[in-house]
């Protein structure tokens, strides 16, 4: 079984602040170090089912269109946010302008990185740790041990699937800061200004399948009670109730159409609904397998492709230096001798050769 935390003991945070609570509580985390998740926050149900409409389930989309996908794909594409793009430049203002740490901006960007074509990953907060280094944030997070272990048993790695912050660079720590410095003005401006990343990076990856695994965004929801008018946010906004009706969505984003499959957020479901772990986990399993799978096969050839490469030169080579051998007793025979071959056709093979290994 995937990694787990004990469980804590859920509270209830009251305040006349729409926002208040904590974004850290929602990362599956140890509560000793950053806090506990709300198992009924004001307002707000994580079992209720959504107001958008559904377009199909699991079963229809890892049997019908997955496969149809892999199908034509010969190369896969990797996303790796660039200096010269519009999201990183849009990324580094945001950080600036807000004082976020470099290695949070650093670790937003690399769990940006990953196979296009794949399907992606929306989460909030993957974890309280952002301004650690990426390999020291991944080890302290138990949500990103978690879907590692989890696409690890479907041979994939955490690299290979892009990872979307529903607020990036957003800490609990920043929010109350402008909070207490700024108002609820500044506050909401900031929060924006997170989500507005993520709207730029669906736009620019385009992900054909993306799994939302936070159901903290819905206009009940009180804390986020900024977003109650915005289409986006709430269709990305998944359920309890949606993720163990194995539902999925379809989604347009700027023209883009991409199937949205309703997951859980790790955390809720290991401190406060154990039973609901092996719907999570299957749900990852059935969609991300025929692309472990697919990267697997192509893996095995790619190496197959090497072996033979290696044998193929080692041929070459051992050709090469018997037509060097041929030639030279050739000449010594002062060109009386006739072999089984055409002394001009093995010259001629040879200068072949000369120019394939180049």
């Amino acid at each position: 079984m995937p990694r787990s935390v004990p469980p804590a003991s859920p509270s209830e945070v009251e305040s006349g602040d729409p926002l208040q609570g904590s974004l850290t509580g929602l990362s599956l985390t140890d509560a000793r170090e950053t806090g506990t998740v709300e198992r009924k926050p004001s307002g707000f149900n994580p079992f209720a089912p959504s107001s958008a409409t559904d377009t199909g389930s699991v079963d229809e989309l890892t049997r019908d269109v997955i496969p149809q996908q892999l199908a034509r794909l010969q190369q896969p594409r990797e996303f790796v946010l660039r200096a010269t793009d519009d999201l990183y430049i849009q990324g580094q203002q945001f950080k600036e302008k807000w004082k976020v740490s470099e290695n949070s901006f650093l670790n937003w960007k690399a769990l940006l990185s990953g196979w296009r074509e794949f399907p992606a990953i929306l989460l909030l907060n993957p974890s309280p740790f952002d301004d650690l280094v990426f390999h020291r944030m991944v080890d302290k997070s138990p949500t990103l041990s978690w879907l590692e272990e989890t696409l690890g048993k479907v041979e994939l790695q955490l690299e290979d699937v892009i990872i979307i912050d529903t607020f990036p660079m957003l800490r609990d720590t920043l929010r109350d800061d402008i909070l207490s410095q700024l108002g609820p003005a500044g506050r909401d401006e900031l929060v924006r200004e997170s989500f507005a990343l993520t709207r730029a990076s669906l736009a620019l990856i385009r992900p054909r399948v993306l799994i939302s695994c936070q159901c903290s965004t819905r206009p009940d929801n009180e804390r986020w009670g900024l977003f109650k008018d915005d289409e986006l946010v709430q269709q990305l906004c998944s359920s309890v109730l949606r993720a163990q009706s194995r539902r999925v969505r379809e989604l347009d984003v700027d023209g883009h159409r991409m199937s949205v499959v309703q997951g859980m957020h790790p955390q809720y479901v290991v401190q406060y609904e154990p039973a609901l772990e092996g719907i999570l986990v299957e749900l990852f399993t059935q969609v991300f397998r025929p692309f472990g799978e697919w990267q697997s096969r192509r893996v095995a050839m790619k190496q197959a492709l090497g072996d033979a490469g290696v044998v193929l030169l080692g041929l070459l080579g051992l050709l090469q230096r018997q037509i060097r051998i041929y030639g030279h007793l050739f000449k010594q025979g002062g060109g009386e001798l006739e072999g089984p071959v055409a002394a001009g056709h093995v010259e001629e093979l040879g200068k072949q050769l000369a120019e394939w290994r180049e």
